[in-house]
This record gives C-alpha cells, sequence and structure tokens, in this order.
C-alpha cells in the first residue's frame, strides 16, 4: 500500500470538502444567528483549506505525483491510511444526513471537534510523508489552523451549554 503526494492531497481536498457541506448544513439547521454566522465563517475556512490543497497537488512536479512517498516499513502509509478511513468526514459522506440526525448546535459542535481533531491527526501523518519541497511548511498551517478551530469550538460549545 502507498500514497503518492498527489492522493495525499486529493484525500486533504475531499476532508476539507466535507467539512464545508458539514458547516454548511450545520448552518441551515441552527436558528440562532450568532451561531448560524460562526457555522458559516467554518464553511469559509474550509473552503481555503480546500483551495490551498488543490494548490499544493496541482503545484506537484510532473512525476511527483505517481511516485509513492518514501516509507520502507509502510508505517506511515498505514497510519495514514488508518487515519483517513476512521475520519469522521471521509467515512460519513452524507453531511446533511449526519448533521439531520443531530440534536441541536450541541451535537453538531461534538461532531465538528471530532472532525477538527481527525483532521490534526491525519494532517500531522500527512506532514511526515510530504516532502519540505512540496508544501511540509503549507500542512504545519493547516495543522495551526485546526487547532485553532478546536479552541473556537470549544469555546463555543462550552458557551451554549451554559445557557
Amino acid at each position: 500500500m502507498n500514497f503518492n503526494a498527489r492522493e495525499i492531497f486529493d484525500i486533504g481536498v475531499q476532508i476539507e470538502a466535507n467539512g464545508k457541506a458539514f458547516y454548511e448544513a450545520a448552518a441551515k439547521k441552527t436558528a440562532e444567528t450568532s451561531t448560524k454566522e460562526f457555522f458559516l465563517e467554518l464553511a469559509a475556512w474550509e473552503n481555503t483549506h480546500i483551495a490551498l490543497f488543490s494548490e499544493l497537488r496541482d503545484a506537484l512536479p510532473k512525476g511527483a505525483g505517481n511516485v509513492p512517498v518514501f516509507d520502507p516499513n509502510e508505517e506511515a502509509a498505514l497510519y495514514l491510511q488508518a487515519t483517513a478511513d476512521s475520519h469522521v468526514f471521509v467515512k460519513n459522506k452524507d453531511m446533511v444526513g449526519l448533521v439531520a440526525g443531530c440534536k441541536g448546535p450541541l451535537d453538531i459542535l461534538d461532531i465538528a471537534m471530532t472532525f477538527e481533531k481527525d483532521s490534526v491527526v491525519f494532517y500531522t501523518t500527512m506532514k511526515k510523508v510530504v516532502a519540505k519541497n512540496l508544501g511540509q511548511d503549507k500542512v504545519d498551517r493547516l495543522i495551526d489552523e485546526e487547532i485553532k478551530h478546536i479552541s473556537l469550538l470549544s469555546q463555543r460549545r462550552a458557551k451554549l451549554a451554559a445557557r
């Protein structure tokens, strides 16, 4: 089992696109204005992540998309596969249905925090197999942004739970 750089960035695009769809569906389901706007802001951030992964994928040298990443013991590849397969927004394809199953904003925020945590784990592993010249520093930036999202989600959840 080998991932190549193009496939890794494609998975990143898929995760972020599903996140965007989730946050947009969450905004539609949420009546309270500030929480609705918060979800829309998160959807916009996911859109910038989609653009970044697409840019990284499209900037790959011609042969990089076909050459497997260096992972002689296949540990990173296996871990990357496991984290991708278990990522809440990869294994759940129907974001509208996922949101519809939520009882309210607190449930949505719980799923969102799981999504962001899963993303940090996946992108941290991704960073280990993406060469410096292929955008490793940009993956670092995404990790930092996902950690920031977790903090914002946690703060929003605490605020809503206190009501």
